[in-house]
């Protein structure tokens, strides 16, 4: 399915989550390391869980809590989270977009990580989710 949202890591240690907001299925999670699972508000901050998950413990290890993750298998391909104007560190593309840090790669206008190669998060989206 194309058009599937990877967040990618200008997210570290930012997690606006604004992309909560404008998600209509709650597939954006956030770790929570207490508790350790993934989960998904309503809306973001107001604590009313909509969906959660365990987390594979070495995936969810890499980046832990710094970041917010897409569950690629809840996804709808919506394309509402990587507007321009959600995103204010431009961290999130679509996984046919996600710039692979050649030159000539097209990276969103706010990505503070210009000239990385983010193909890693593609498949940490994938591996985060255990069950």
């Amino acid at each position: 399915m194309s058009g599937i949202a990877i967040i990618t890591e200008a997210c570290i240690g930012t997690k606006d989550r604004a992309c909560v907001d404008v998600c209509p299925v709650q597939c954006i999670y956030e770790f929570d390391p207490v508790t350790s699972v993934l989960f998904s508000e309503v809306e973001a901050g107001n604590g009313v869980i909509e969906n959660s998950h365990a987390p594979n413990p070495d995936a969810v290890a890499i980046f832990g809590d710094t970041l917010l993750y897409v569950n690629v298998d809840e996804c709808t391909s919506c394309t509402a989270c990587y507007q321009p104007d959600i995103c204010p560190v431009g961290a999130i593309y679509s996984e046919e977009k996600v710039p692979d840090g050649t030159p000539g790669a097209s990276y969103n206008a706010e990505d503070t990580s210009k000239g990385h190669d983010h193909t890693f998060f593609i498949q940490l989206s994938r591996d985060v989710f255990a069950d």
